[in-house]
């Protein structure tokens, strides 16, 4: 039996609210001008947000102003539940920025299709259409954390926004496992163990149901043992209150779960011209196609920009066939050196219309891509 892992963080976690607030940024300045080059960062702690970097957009004047950005924060804060019983209120938060905030100059706007960074990306696709051709774990910890979310949202006075799951299964030849579910979410005081196993319990199992259905075979069967809820007693101090947070530090979640080597940097806070993004999209994408013309249980493909380039200075492909082997995919199998392309890719998979705020959220590569060869 194969052993997988995988976690979810819910939307009020301390490092999602810092994910949220830089791309809702990305999403304002690109919505605004399309070729707008945006890097920032954010990070969170009790009271106050922690904003830095740089915005260039529009022409003659930056597309963003700084009471918009602070306005993100208040507004992403709202969002995933705080306020109320729920410190800290969005209203009182003391956000302090430190952005460049500029207009796009001509110069600058000329080689927006060359990559201004060097990156390695890697794009991933197994043969598992019921978890949208995502590692199973991973798939699960994020369909149980998106209904634990939509839930949690009716219980307010009892639950949270602060939370997080942990998946531990082993698949034994098409059947799935349970090792152990861990769920750690945020209470308030007064809501007993007993209390929170009595409501939580019946949404989990509702989620496992529905995933049963999708044709994940035994999920649905969990041990009450190898369910583990609070495991460290009471969850009453969350959010940035309880931890700090800071944006990109959740690669994995955005990625394909811990047991994919993902390359290198985080997806937010940074417009899609640049190839941390674009590049991981293109990835995804490619890994999809191949596993469609090709078979086999997985693909993986790396890609690599130096500098200035327009197009990855390496691409590479491997596929894993039904008994674990691993085949590199001929260079020939690839698409022509324009496919990469940065203005390509941003074109073709629509990158500045892709809603990045929603994305962080409920998974970057969930749903895939609508573009994948269709």
């Amino acid at each position: 039996m194969k052993s997988h892992i995988a976690e979810y963080v819910s939307p009020g976690h301390p490092d999602r609210l810092a994910d949220a607030i830089v791309e809702s940024i990305v999403d304002l300045a690109v919505g605004r001008d399309p070729e707008a080059l945006v890097g920032v960062e954010c990070a969170v702690h009790t009271d106050h947000v922690f904003i830095d970097g740089r915005i260039a957009a529009g022409k003659g004047k930056c597309a963003v102003s700084n009471e918009e950005i602070e306005e993100i924060a208040r507004k992403v804060y709202r969002e995933a539940g705080y306020g109320g019983i729920w410190i800290h209120a969005p209203e009182k938060l003391k956000v302090v920025q430190n952005v460049c905030l500029e207009p796009l100059s001509d110069d600058e706007r000329a080689i927006r299709s060359l990559s201004d960074d060097q990156n390695v990306v890697t794009g991933f696709a197994c043969n598992h259409p019921e978890t949208d051709y995502l590692p199973p774990a991973h798939f699960i910890a994020n369909y149980i954390g998106r209904k634990l979310d939509g839930w949690r949202r009716t219980v307010s006075d009892k639950f949270g926004p602060d939370f997080k799951v942990l998946v531990h299964i082993y698949d034994n030849g098409g059947r799935y496992e349970w090792r152990r579910l861990t769920i750690s979410i945020q209470h308030r005081e007064g809501v007993f163990a007993a209390e929170q196993h009595e409501l939580v319990l019946p949404v989990v199992s509702g989620a496992l149901t529905e995933l049963e259905a999708r044709g994940l075979a035994g999920i649905s069967n969990l041990p009450l043992e190898n369910f583990i809820l609070n495991g460290m007693g009471d969850f009453i101090v969350g959010g940035p209150e309880g931890d700090n947070g800071l944006s990109g530090k959740k690669l994995a979640v955005d990625f394909y779960g811990p047991e994919i080597p993902i390359g290198g940097g985080a997806i937010c806070g940074k417009d899609p011209h640049k190839v941390d993004v674009a590049g991981a999209f293109r990835a995804r994408e490619l890994a999809r196609r191949l596993l469609k013309e090709r078979g086999g249980s997985a693909v993986t493909v790396r890609l690599g920009w130096t500098p200035g380039d327009a197009a990855p200075a390496f691409r590479e492909a491997e596929s894993v066939d039904s008994l674990g082997l691993t085949h590199p995919i001929p260079a020939s199998a690839l698409p022509p050196e324009d496919w990469f392309s940065i203005g390509s890719i941003v074109a073709d998979l629509r990158l500045t219309t892709l809603a990045r705020r929603e994305r962080v959220l409920t998974g970057y590569f969930l749903d895939s891509m609508a573009h994948d060869g269709k």
